[in-house]
Formats: structure tokens, sequence, C-alpha cells
């Protein structure tokens, strides 16, 4: 049985903060990128396979997510592949890593699958490449189907692309200097609408949060003719 609790946090980090958390890090893009500060967020529903995710603000101006996906198992059990696995003996160890712009376009990517199934599982380390060059934004996930066919990727590494876009978004929202501000008094007078706007229930132009967070893209609501 699996044991989760939601955290959310933000805080000052430094590399080796990192490494103590999501456990051996993929190497960043130069040795001199520091990592400055971190949305964590651990939500694994009940005995589902532990999820991690870290996303934080790189030195170089990169905006970066990790996701972690450990799926064990609380016996011992025979692998045809990889012999006699032990409790707890991981049957994924999946790692993925994207890195973004202000703009949400993606500059990196990285895949690590340091256990897997079946060897022929590797053959897709290297299939998120296809998505460098490519905006987060509105028809994401159409964009992923496209470029990716379910063929040709990992069900697993697929899965976490979603929750590690929820986290680069979360990490990105309070900007690049959130310290002793609300989380989006760096955007109010911003001319063109952050992503979020338009994107949900509680953010539909015609509600009273984007009314009052961002009068310029407010729209008012349909009235109901009489008789309707």
């Amino acid at each position: 049985m699996t044991t989760s609790h939601d955290a959310i946090q933000a805080r000052a980090l430094t590399s080796g903060h990192t490494t103590d958390w999501i456990g051996n890090r993929f190497n960043p893009a130069s040795s001199d990128v520091r990592t400055r500060y971190q949305c964590r967020r651990q939500a694994p529903p009940p005995d589902a396979p532990p999820l991690r995710r870290l996303g934080y603000l790189r030195d170089d101006g990169l905006w970066e997510v990790e996701a972690r996906l450990v799926d064990t198992k609380p016996y011992a059990r025979q692998d045809k592949h990889r012999g006699l696995q032990q409790p707890d003996d991981p049957v994924h160890d999946i790692r993925l890593r994207l890195a973004v712009d202000d703009s949400f376009t993606i500059r990196e990517t990285g895949t690590t699958m340091a256990s897997t199934p079946y060897p022929s599982c590797l053959d897709v380390e290297g299939i998120l490449q296809r998505l460098v060059g490519e905006r987060i934004g509105k028809g994401w996930r159409e964009l992923v189907r496209r470029k990716i066919g379910k063929l040709e990727t990992c069900t697993h590494l697929a899965e976490l692309l979603g929750p590690a876009v929820t986290t680069l978004f979360q990490t990105a929202t309070s900007g690049k200097d959130p310290q002793g501000r609300g989380a989006l008094d760096h955007q109010r007078d911003v001319i063109e609408p952050p992503f979020f706007v338009g994107g949900c229930y509680s953010w539909r132009l015609d509600g009273p949060v984007v009314a009052e967070t961002f009068p310029q893209f407010a729209k008012k609501p349909v009235e109901a003719k009489p008789g309707s």
C-alpha cells in the first residue's frame, strides 16, 4: 500500500537539496546552473505508483521540471529479464525533464529509464526530443498526440507529461522574483492574457476572478433574456 500526501512549497533550494529530494537528478545543461527556488508537489492517489515532480527556476533563466515515477511491489518476484526481484525493487523507475523559456517554449528534454519491465522500453528514451521547439499552451495535448504516436512511446512516460506541465505552470506563476508579493502581482498589467486565463471555471473570461484580477481581459456575462 502506498502512503501519499499533498505538499506544495516554494523556498530557497540548492542543487544538493534537489538531489536529496528527487535522487540521482539529471545533470543540468551547464555545470554552473543552480536552482533558485522550487515548487514541489507530491500527490499520488492511494495505491498508485509514487509520482514526484520538482519545478524550479534555473540561473540561466529557464524554468525546469523533473518528474519521476517509481512503481514497486511489496513481495519478491521472478522477472524474466532481470531475475529474482526483492520486495520494493522497482518495476518502473522513470524520470523525465523539461526546460522551457518564459514563453513556455520547450528548449530541453531528457528521459532516464533506470528500471523497466522490458528491455525494449529503453528504445523510446529519446522520444521527447520531438517536442523541443514546441510551445506548451492551448492545444498542448493534441500537439503531443500529433508529434508522438501512442505506439512510439511508453505509456508511463506519456502519463508523466501531464503532471510535469502542471508543475511547470505552478512554478512559473509567481514570476522570477516572488518574495513578498502576491502570486499575480507581476502580471496585472500584461497586454497578453496569461496561460491560465480562460482555462478553467474560476478563470473563465466572464467570471468574477478575471474581472477583479485581469479586467483588461474580462467579458461581461451574457444575461438571460426574459422568458428564456
